[in-house]
């Protein structure tokens, strides 16, 4: 099957020089959980060129109500390995890299990188990510909790950081609320994103989007 129809529905939209930029893009998702699970199917179905998947954890059975690329059989099993399985057998162009490792003061991102999806479950990570970013790179920071969800695209080195916009920002104690339906629609609002910066075009740059899932209120905040 050729590459224009495979894509040829999202050629229709966006045309092929577009199409040729995705298939171009690199992009690393942190945390393949609730949002970046689905984030990353997302990206790989639109053809994105390269993904890096970055993550620690294993398949439990709370992930599953959300987690749309695991199933029963794979609980106990690490999430990365699974993940580039199910993702390649999607769209087996793209390239799929792990780092299997938790993303804390220590980590580092690859060079060739500059757009980063922030799918994690916790600020301390956040701004670690954050601080390990190269000057210039993009930062699509999503989070949701119960019944809100938010999106932000910030650039290193030009907007302010988000451990500043967040500073003083509590841990939820215990498990985070969230159901399969709200992660997957903050996920396309983040992959709308991606997709978005990728194309020169951020839509959320320095402007945080605020969703009430149990409304479908959206609401902007200059940052």
């Amino acid at each position: 099957m050729s590459a224009t129809k495979r894509y040829n529905r999202q050629i229709l939209h966006w045309g092929d020089e577009r199409q040729q930029q995705l298939g171009a893009a690199t992009v690393l998702v942190a945390g393949i959980g609730g949002l970046g699970a689905t984030v990353s199917e997302l990206l790989t179905r639109a053809g994105i060129g390269k993904l890096y998947l970055a993550d620690d954890g294993r398949i439990d059975w709370p992930d599953l109500n959300r987690q749309l690329l695991y199933n029963e059989s794979d609980i106990g099993h690490p999430k990365l390995g699974i993940a580039r399985q199910r993702l390649q057998q999607i769209n087996s162009n793209v390239k799929v890299e792990l780092l299997p490792q938790r993303i804390n003061h220590s980590f580092q991102i690859p060079a060739d990188i500059s757009i980063i999806a922030d799918c994690l479950d916790n600020f301390t990570s956040r701004f670690d990510l954050e601080a390990a970013l190269a000057t210039g790179s993009f930062l699509i920071h999503g989070g949701i909790e119960g019944n809100q969800g938010q999106v932000l695209t910030l650039q290193k080195g030009k907007s302010q950081l988000l451990a500043e916009i967040f500073a003083g920002t509590q841990q939820p104690a215990g498990e985070i609320p969230v159901t399969g339906a709200g992660a997957t629609l903050l996920a396309s609002y983040i992959v709308n994103e991606v997709i978005n910066t990728i194309f020169g075009q951020p839509q959320l740059l320095n402007r945080l989007l605020i969703i009430s899932l149990s409304d479908l209120h959206l609401s902007f905040l200059e940052v």
